[in-house]
């Protein structure tokens, strides 16, 4: 340890800690505070962050600077020594900087709280994955630099201020002088900065690795786990030379049941939730309480809080990473135990919750059910290597059609339905069983209503012809007329009205006589839509108004949505604009009640179609229609031909009335726009009639999407705060953004905002 006089010489600027530094200094400059502790994950530079804190007070410390690497002294008691000769006599305010106390908290405490009650001008300056626990302690926690976040097509101008885009930018132009952030590799440098969740000295690590891949070829590489061993700086502490450095260093001390948990919740991706971690843990319960608490307490776990969602879980990257190395290190045979429990949880948690996804609480159980999207892929994997867990296999993807749906997952969720249904198939003289007949019949069925959805409808015909086989040999009637009515409006998109008429008048029928209120529900409100499509409007009008009142009252949000959209488009054709016009947003509202992404972009196309044709907002016309362009990109979906050629006039139409420059600018803003931010933006539109008191963002003036997402939010009465956790952002970037948002709207009031974006706050 050395106690010569210390001179700090930042080797970089810091970045994305200007907050966090205001907020050490400001303890340390606080007489009742005599001991500060930076706790964190390993890599997020807490190092960084206290000796650029000391640096800055060092003239209200004329005792000195005395720091004092704990991982790099020989043994504990030589640190004490030297913590002793460094604190006595002190007769001038001193402060002591304790960097790493991880592992050492326990036996330093007491000695370090001896020296604050008997040396009233000391104050210690600690860092640590653990806090010392002592009287008085002041505890600042420093999280990993936020990340810019999933973007459907991230501009260099959104993203360029983000502090970890900032970081890995610099560090990637002192690996390769020709780097820098463009229009061509801002989208895989976005992805490597959320891989890599905003951790600083992985950022860094990762950025050396540009002088020899481009960025595209490096995030590939990252997303298959390349990181693991990247080499650092030789002129840095072991502990931090690599990602599987900074892991092992920040588990060490684990007894063995808590790294037999640690492999095991490393099995979660995404994360779970506290219930789930304690019900899968191979230890006793008050072990896995204190396991949990261990690393939550050194930030091996954390629990993020999602507005939308349950508490969860989640695991740091690196030491997932551990984990699963820790998991293979067992034996084959203990792996295999791991994944079968991961696998059997989630086996009975989707099949359990697959009946509260209708009624009054489905928007909790689906968003559960959709946090659980790659846990249940993983567990499917699993599933799909043991021949003797296919009933079981079906059962869960049977499970998951609801979600998939609502999540957009179609493509991925049609294949598993498939090969599920084939495997089945393909069982022996088992699959002649009627339980696998049964599952059988519920995987076609499945797999039409998907490739439905993404626009395949003689794929979905031919699904629900082999489900309505299977159904009939069952016996089951109720189940033989659903499929049927599915197959009869898959038939009309194909192009044949009169044929899938006929077979959704007879389903309906027999869907009443079984009285399945729902099925009668779905198969009217598919009649009504081939009733629509041939202008036969009165007939149409009872089966909505009767379609709708059962969902209504069964709490059928995504169907009464479809419903809803469907009276609408009625109403256009009855010339009742503003019937529409409220039956437009009333379907918006309901799929974006239930996160909805698959069916939500026919709807914004539509609105966006009323806007520009009745209200005259071109603007936001051609927001809407990018967002729901892009939407549709990512979920897979196809539409028809005349549905496609109908957008196309429209987008022409647009382009030459706006010019090519405006076109261009507002069809930016819409494709990068979130789904969550897609609703707001068409439930922002102004009631036709209502002036509007000033332009909408982007014709005063070019808001950027994320400045529209926090103004849309703004208009919607939530404090910066809520701003902030909803776009999972940091307070300060929402603090930014709005006065922006103010500037360039020139609007000196958060009321004025609102009336800016077109709603009342």
């Amino acid at each position: 340890m050395s106690t010569d006089p210390w001179t700090y010489r930042p080797a970089t600027e810091l970045m994305g800690r200007e907050l966090d530094l205001i907020a050490v200094q400001g303890r340390l400059q606080d007489p009742s505070v005599p001991l500060v502790t930076l706790a964190g994950a390993g890599g997020v530079g807490k190092s960084r962050l206290a000796a650029e804190a000391a640096a800055g007070l060092a003239d209200l410390f004329p005792g000195g600077i005395h720091p004092v690497d704990l991982p790099a002294c020989v043994d504990l008691e030589s640190a004490l020594e030297g913590i002793d000769k460094t604190v006595r006599d002190i007769t001038e305010p001193t402060l002591l900087l304790l960097d790493g106390v991880d592992h050492v908290a326990a036996e330093l405490a007491p000695a370090l709280a001896a020296h604050l009650a008997a040396a009233p001008l000391l104050t210690v300056l600690a860092t640590g994955q653990e806090i010392l626990g002592i009287y008085g302690e002041c505890v600042i926690p420093v999280a990993p630099l936020a990340p810019p976040g999933p973007l459907l097509e991230p501009d260099v101008a959104e993203v360029q201020d983000n502090p970890a885009v900032r970081l890995f930018t610099r560090c990637a132009r002192a690996a390769n002088p020709a780097f820098a952030l463009t229009g061509e590799n801002v989208e895989p440098v976005v992805e490597i900065c959320d891989l890599l969740e905003g951790v600083p000295l992985l950022l860094e690590l990762a950025a050396r690795r540009v002088r020899l891949y481009p960025p595209h070829e490096l995030a590939a590489w990252l997303r298959r786990g390349g990181d693991s061993h990247l080499p650092g700086p030789v002129d840095v502490p072991p502990r931090q030379r690599s990602a599987l450095a900074i892991a092992d260093w920040s588990c060490r001390g684990l007894s063995a049941g808590q790294r037999r948990l640690l492999a095991q919740l490393a099995l979660f991706q995404g994360g779970t939730t506290l219930a789930t971690a304690e019900k899968v843990s191979p230890l006793g319960a008050a072990e896995t309480a204190v396991a949990l608490e261990t690393m939550l307490d050194r930030g091996l776990l954390q629990l993020r809080e999602h507005p939308r969602a349950d508490t969860r879980l989640t695991m740091p990257r690196t030491i997932r990473a551990y984990g699963l190395a820790l998991l293979e290190e067992g034996g084959a045979e203990h792996a295999a135990a791991a994944r079968h429990t991961h696998a059997h949880h989630h086996r009975k948690l989707l099949p359990a919750l697959e009946g509260r996804f209708q009624g009054s609480e489905q928007r909790r159980w689906l968003r559960v059910a959709i946090a659980e999207h790659d846990n249940v892929l993983a567990a499917l994997h699993h599933l799909e290597t043991d021949p003797s867990a296919l009933a079981d296999r079906a059962a869960l993807v049977s499970a998951c059609l609801q979600p998939w749906l609502v999540h957009g997952e179609l493509k991925e969720g049609l294949r598993w339905f498939d090969t599920t249904g084939q495997a089945l198939q393909n069982g022996g003289a088992q699959a002649q069983d009627d339980q696998w007949l049964y599952l059988r019949a519920r995987l076609y069925s499945g797999a039409g209503v998907l490739a439905a959805a993404l626009g395949d409808h003689d794929g979905a015909v031919h699904r629900q012809r082999r489900a309505l086989a299977l159904h009939k040999r069952l016996r089951d009637p109720r189940a033989s007329a659903l499929a049927s009515a599915r197959m009869g409006h898959a038939l009309f998109r194909c192009g044949d009205p009169s044929g899938g008429r006929s077979l959704l008048t007879a389903s309906l029928s027999a869907l009443d006589a079984q009285g399945d209120t729902a099925g009668s529900a779905e198969a009217a409100t598919s009649l009504a839509e081939v009733l629509l499509a041939g202008g036969e409007t009165k007939q149409a009008r009872p089966l909505l108004e009767r379609a709708g009142r059962i969902q209504r009252q069964q709490g059928a949000l995504r169907d009464l949505a479809r419903t809803v959209h469907a009276d609408a488009r009625l109403r256009l054709l009855q010339g009742d604009d503003a019937g529409a016009r409220a039956a437009i947003r009333e379907s918006i509202t309901l799929y974006e009640s239930i996160d909805e992404r698959t069916e939500l972009p026919a709807v914004l196309d539509t609105f966006a179609l009323l806007v520009l044709e009745r209200a005259g907002r071109p603007h936001r016309a051609v927001r809407l229609l990018a967002a729901a362009g892009a939407l549709r990109s990512r979920t897979g979906v196809n539409i028809d031909t005349e549905c496609a050629d109908r957008l196309r006039d429209a987008v022409d139409a647009l382009r030459g009335r706006l010019g090519e420059a405006a076109f261009a600018t507002a069809w930016a803003e819409g494709r990068r726009l979130r789904p969550e931010a897609m609703a707001a933006e068409a439930l922002a539109a102004a009631e036709p009639g209502r002036p509007e008191e000033r332009a909408e963002p982007g014709e005063a003036a070019a808001l950027t999407p994320r400045q529209l997402q926090v103004a849309l939010l703004v208009a919607d009465g939530l404090t910066n705060r809520q701003i902030a956790q909803q776009l999972e952002i940091a307070e300060w970037t929402v603090v930014n953004h709005v006065r922006h948002v103010m500037r360039k709207l020139g609007c000196g009031s958060r009321v004025q905002v609102a009336w800016a974006v077109g709603r009342r706050q």
